[in-house]
């Protein structure tokens, strides 16, 4: 028996969007701010690798920044079929990145100059800038307000005379 023509298409599967499998959007990376997601996104996006970001919303203290928080959480979505190519770009950038810096060594023996010689410092320019202040005011001020009180100065308008 032949299919007509005028025959409507078949029944579209729900669990998909439209063939080629499912193609819905999964978490994939949760980065600590917006820097961090942007450039792996930016990456994933280098390597053709459709991304969408999430920024997360209810940290403590979101709503200061109404809603662009930049140090919020941020997660990364991808399509759930490129999910392993995500995963081989991201071992990529991993294994392409930078050695760790050594931690700092822990001799304590030279810790306490750096603090000792700021408190030297802070303290030496506030007395200098405090005696500053106080030999300023004093030389700006006139010790003799009224001329009764003032017996050993004479007035300079009568020093110089006619």
């Amino acid at each position: 028996m032949p299919l007509k023509v005028d025959s409507p298409p078949p029944p579209a599967d729900v669990a998909s969007d439209g063939g080629g499998g499912d193609r819905g959007w999964v978490p994939f990376f949760r980065a600590p701010n917006d820097i961090d997601a942007h450039l792996l996104a930016g990456r994933l996006n280098d390597a053709e690798i459709e991304t969408r970001t999430v920024k997360d919303r209810g940290v403590p203290g979101a709503w200061l920044y109404g809603g662009s928080n930049p140090w919020a959480p941020v997660t990364i979505f991808v399509r759930r079929f490129q999910l392993v190519d995500a995963k081989v770009v991201l071992a990529e950038v991993a294994f392409n990145a930078p050695a760790a810096e050594a931690p700092p060594s822990t001799d304590s023996g030279g810790r306490w100059k750096v603090p000792l010689m700021w408190w030297t410092t802070a303290l030496a320019l506030g007395v200098f800038f405090t005696a500053l202040a106080l030999l300023q005011a004093a030389t700006s001020m006139s010790f003799c307000q009224l001329p009764v009180f003032c017996r050993n100065q004479a007035p300079a308008e009568d020093s110089a005379g006619p």
